[in-house]
């Protein structure tokens, strides 16, 4: 990117700069990223390399290194969108207006542990868990409840749940829409969808084997998008955040997301579709940590892998096909229970990575979430956040402000380098339905997360109160607690539902969805006649048990 004999005379110089500080000496501790990268004590020009226009270009223009758009948050600030979802859909949609009242521009639910692995409360192994860690959404009533008096028709929703549980859940939310009045072609909103999260993110539950839920996922895509039923949904959130959260780095998370999306996109090829069908719909959940630059230059690589493997590999032709789009959460694993107030600190910082890298959505974390769920306080605080430093930093008067920084730049390149390499490895084991199967993916996050707490014993990886200036946990702190009546009003809201919908009918439909999971077709269409007829979770996932088995994953301990 500069003149040869400019970097010549730079060399020379740089040498005899090198000379004159050779003894200066440095703090005893590793120079290097999050991820291991070696970082050297000075860059210059010297470490820039390649072409300005094939490596960075302008903004909205390929490989989009940039940003996707070409004024980015000149022309709409990023999408402030908080996980919520705690005790009932009434409960959590009384959060959803406050956070809406207070600024919030998206929602999101996150979903407990019985919705997320296909199960009602009449489940004695998953009942003491209802809204303990999400909000329940068991029936069609749940998601008439959750989305009571908000306009879904102008602020887009996120779903987050999982391949087993997607279908479900999404055809719940679309017929309570229909229902409403909604034209749900017009609909905005994403669904997490995401094989990864509900297997190396999570254990899973009695759920069905990798190859099945990779199906699944797909089939949400395909009725979604390119059957264009709600074209303007994103079906699929490659989640690296949940991965990211149990030990791998900043390479292997973007190589963990990539290389799921190559095994969807192979899928909907197989299935008789065109790139250009559907991938500008796919969405991707990354993480914001502790490494301020690298997390930067990831977001910033992670576009131009995008942009150069849907050229190469997809000969994809619409430029919406090459823009990686990301929605970004700050790194719960960084917070602490030790001095939570701390937490405060360490979100805005990781916020600012993730407005500096170019997010299109952004979820900052609670405060108190090392000791509880989210309460009132801590969340408004986290909104606070975001907006303060949209309001009042001036971070969005310009456009990937860090770029020419030669450091961030060489660290762009180093990321991007390191994270082909490893997809290659992982397409080496095969499909991620198969590196799931075989085990190799579970191996990775063993090693990875006995890596990292290696660090953190071994003080070279600081947590603030774990193992530096070391505190008690905190005792002032006030613990949010979930309704404890939950449960029997998610049993009562379920016997409700069964009393008064037609049971011959709806045993008919289920029918029908065994006969089109054993043929292996598309499951959206029946889904959503049997959850309008009022089929519970598990009414359908026991079919998927009952067709495709149970998966014990093999996890490496």
């Amino acid at each position: 990117m500069y003149d040869k004999n400019f970097l010549d005379k730079l060399k020379k110089e740089k040498e005899n700069w090198e000379q004159q500080v050779k003894n200066a000496k440095e703090r005893d501790v590793k120079f290097e990223t999050d991820s291991g990268i070696p970082i050297k004590n000075l860059y210059t020009p010297l470490d820039v390399k390649g072409d300005y226009f094939e490596k960075v270009n302008f903004p909205g223009q390929s490989p989009y290194t940039r940003g996707v758009y070409p004024n980015m948050y000149r022309g709409k600030l990023w999408t402030m969108r908080l996980f919520s979802g705690h005790g009932t859909p009434e409960e959590t949609n009384k959060r959803w207006k406050y956070l809406y009242e207070n600024g919030e521009t998206g929602f999101s639910a996150a979903v407990d542990a019985l919705t997320f692995n296909g199960i009602d409360p009449t489940n004695r192994d998953g009942a003491p868990e209802v809204g303990t860690s999400g909000v329940p959404l068991y029936c069609i009533d749940s998601l008439f409840a959750l989305a009571k008096d908000i306009p879904i028709d102008k602020v887009s929703v996120a779903l987050v749940v999982e391949p087993f549980t997607c279908a479900p859940v999404c055809a719940m939310y679309f017929n309570m829409a229909k229902m409403r009045g909604y034209d749900i072609s017009t609909l905005i909103g994403t669904t997490q969808n995401d094989i990864l999260t509900m297997t190396v993110g999570y254990i899973p539950y009695k759920n069905c084997p990798p190859n099945h839920l990779l199906r699944l996922a797909c089939d949400f895509i395909e009725w979604t998008v390119p059957q264009k039923n709600v074209p303007k949904w994103h079906p699929i959130n490659f989640t690296g955040y949940n991965y990211r959260e149990g030990g791998i780095d900043a390479v292997q998370e973007l190589g963990f997301v990539f290389a799921s999306a190559i095994s969807h996109i192979d899928n909907l090829i197989a299935r008789g579709w065109k790139i250009d069908d559907f991938v500008n719909r796919l969405a991707f959940h990354l993480a914001a940590h502790k490494d301020f630059f690298e997390e930067i230059a990831k977001y910033r690589a992670a576009r131009r892998i995008w942009a150069t493997l849907m050229k190469d590999r997809y000969d994809a032709q619409d430029p919406r096909s090459l823009q990686f789009k990301f929605h970004v959460q700050t790194a719960g694993s960084s917070l602490t229970a030790q001095l939570p107030m701390i937490n405060i600190v360490r979100t805005a910082i990781q916020g600012l990575e993730a407005n500096i890298g170019g997010c299109q959505s952004l979820h900052t974390n609670s405060y108190d979430e090392a000791i509880c769920l989210p309460s009132e306080e801590a969340v408004l605080v986290a909104l606070r956040t975001q907006q303060v430093i949209a309001d009042e930093t001036r971070i969005t008067n310009t456009i990937d402000p860090l770029a020419g920084s030669y450091y961030v730049e060489w660290l762009t390149d180093e990321i991007e380098e390191k994270v082909w390499n490893y997809m290659a490895k992982i397409e080496k084991v095969g499909s991620i339905d198969k590196a799931l199967s075989s085990g190799w993916l579970y191996k990775e996050m063993r090693d990875a997360f006995h890596k990292r707490r290696t660090k953190i014993e071994n003080k070279e990886e600081i947590m603030l109160g774990v193992n530096k200036y070391n505190v008690p946990y905190d005792t002032v702190t006030n613990v949010f607690r979930t309704n404890p009546e939950s449960i029997q009003i998610e049993l009562d809201r379920i016997k409700k539902l069964k009393e008064r919908r037609d049971n011959a009918k709806l045993e008919r439909i289920l029918d029908e969805l065994r006969k089109v999971c054993e043929k292996e077709e598309n499951v959206m269409p029946v889904i959503m006649e049997a959850t309008k007829e009022g089929a519970t979770i598990q009414e359908i996932c026991d079919i998927y048990r009952e067709i495709y088995g149970i998966w014990e994953p093999p996890l490496a301990i």
